[in-house]
């Protein structure tokens, strides 16, 4: 039995046409997949870091107030 895909790995997966091997280029070239990754996410931090901020801020939040109310056993938050 395989484990689980993790998530990304499915974005990945979604984003590529089926035809690209994603994967094997990057067994293949380690150290460029990781330059390239790491530019775009330095582009994209740069360009949608607030937003991407704000939106963790409130996953983390309402997690957060999901944890609280399920340990108090009532809607306090």
């Amino acid at each position: 039995m395989l484990p689980p895909e993790p998530a990304a790995h499915e974005v990945v997966d979604d984003l590529m046409p089926e035809e690209f091997d994603w994967e094997r280029l990057v067994r293949r070239y380690p150290v460029p997949a990781l330059l390239v990754a790491g530019v775009g996410g330095f582009w994209l931090g740069r360009s949608r870091g607030h937003a991407i901020l704000a939106a963790l801020a409130a996953f983390a939040a309402a997690q957060v107030t999901e944890q609280v109310n399920e340990l108090l056993g009532d809607e306090v938050l």
